[in-house]
């Protein structure tokens, strides 16, 4: 009888037992999963932007990953990115987020990377709940029918990157400064209805910031496909127009250097200029010239490594660690996983994955330091240029090639109010 006396209570204290580890095992939040989807052209004449910018974004997620997942709130999230090829069509844009969206079951969007396939992609995203996030960059943020930019109209959509006409003032500050006897431009673009409305579409558009400085624009907006490795052509048209320096609105990862070196080749010397994002050493050594001079833009070149913040150099080394070196593309790389980064320190803040709640949080961050990038502290505006608080403003920096040496020159601060 005490040894049945002993044998239960045994059993009891088993239970018991086994009923308190498994409450602590509940009592343990499971890891869960935030799909994140990519657009990007992948393939096709640019696709070396398209995978180096892909790459900025993994670089970004893996950070997050192996420090054991995003905190959100009470939760922690592993990240699953897929990224999806566009192929620079509409179509194809169209067919990629809708796959995104309803077989993998992502509730952001990143991408796509060009404004006519962003229009495209964001009316599926809102009809689905789902927030688009602009973090890579825009060409045109001067208001026209066919806009990609963020807009009181757009409730499911943040940028977190400055446009091509908002980075333009730093620039021709520049060049003003540096080459005070340019008083004629030449303006040339891949392409795009953006690259007209920017130059010539109002309310602070190029023309008005060449007129501002004592500039002129002379001759057409010259336009050309992204593909296009023969510029001899479209810089015989540009030349005829007596242009003291040329600027490029809107380029690829390898168009501005080979304009330059079908410019230099037909005997022009003045300053040539980008407004994309861009490491101006890789665009010299396309123009073939070692000793190449006079190019600058908005952009940061791994070439100089004194003039690079510890924070992108810490990049670099993580991107030498998972990729191969010949195949880095710095800027559009970097752009690519401070437009992340960025995009999940305000998921962190929301303590919320739901895009509505993380989109209001990041309408919120308008004080300096509440973000930070690759290139210092930001915070988020835009209420009075664009109508809603939801552009990024932060300092980024201009690169150049002077005598074929390329260093990052200055920083700058990009504002939108």
């Amino acid at each position: 009888m005490k040894g049945k006396i002993v044998l239960s209570g045994l059993l009891i204290l088993s239970i018991v037992i086994l009923s308190v580890v498994g409450g602590c095992k509940s009592a343990t939040p499971a890891k869960k999963t935030l799909t994140i989807g990519g657009i990007a052209f992948l393939t096709g004449p640019a696709s070396q932007g398209g995978i180096a910018c892909q790459r900025g974004w993994q670089l970004a997620v893996d950070k997050y990953n192996e420090a054991g997942g995003l905190k959100v709130g009470n939760d922690t999230y592993q990240i699953n990115l897929i990224v999806e090829d566009d192929k620079m069509s509409a179509d194809q844009a169209s067919a990629a987020d809708t796959k995104l969206i309803k077989q993998d079951g992502a509730t952001i969007i990143v991408g796509p990377l060009i404004d006519a396939l962003k229009t495209v992609v964001y009316p599926i995203t809102s009809q689905n709940g789902v927030l688009m996030a602009i973090v890579d960059g825009l060409n045109c943020s001067v208001p026209y029918a066919h806009s990609a930019d963020v807009a009181a109209n757009k409730p499911l959509l943040m940028r977190v990157h400055w446009a091509c006409n908002e980075i333009s003032p730093y620039v021709l500050d520049y060049l003003v400064k540096q080459y005070p006897n340019v008083k004629k431009v030449a303006v040339n673009s891949v392409v795009e209805e953006a690259s007209v409305v920017m130059v010539t579409g109002g309310k602070n558009d190029i023309d008005d910031q060449l007129a501002a400085r004592g500039l002129q624009r002379v001759g057409e907006i010259e336009q050309f496909a992204p593909d296009i490795t023969d510029f001899e052509p479209l810089m015989t048209r540009i030349l005829s127009s007596k242009p003291d320096a040329i600027l490029q609105v809107i380029s690829t990862p390898v168009t501005f250097g080979l304009s330059v070196k079908a410019a230099r080749a037909l005997g022009f010397n003045g300053p040539m200029i980008s407004l994309m994002h861009l490491d101006i050493d890789n665009q010299a050594a396309l123009s073939g010239d070692p000793d190449i001079s006079d190019m600058f833009g908005p952009g940061l070149t791994l070439a100089d490594e004194p003039g690079m913040p510890q924070a992108v150099k810490d990049v670099k080394a993580q991107y030498l660690k998972k990729y191969p070196a010949k195949e880095l593309i710095s800027d559009v790389l970097l752009v690519g996983y401070n437009g992340m980064d960025v995009l999940l320190q305000t998921i962190q803040k929301a303590r919320s994955v739901n895009p509505a709640t993380i989109l209001k949080t990041y309408e919120g961050l308008t004080k300096s330091g509440d973000l930070q990038t690759l290139w210092g502290p930001a915070y988020v505006g835009g209420k009075q240029t664009v109508g809603v608080n939801r552009v990024l403003n932060y300092p980024y920096m201009l690169d150049r090639v002077v005598n074929g040496k390329s260093t990052n020159f200055e920083t700058v601060f990009v504002k939108v109010p």
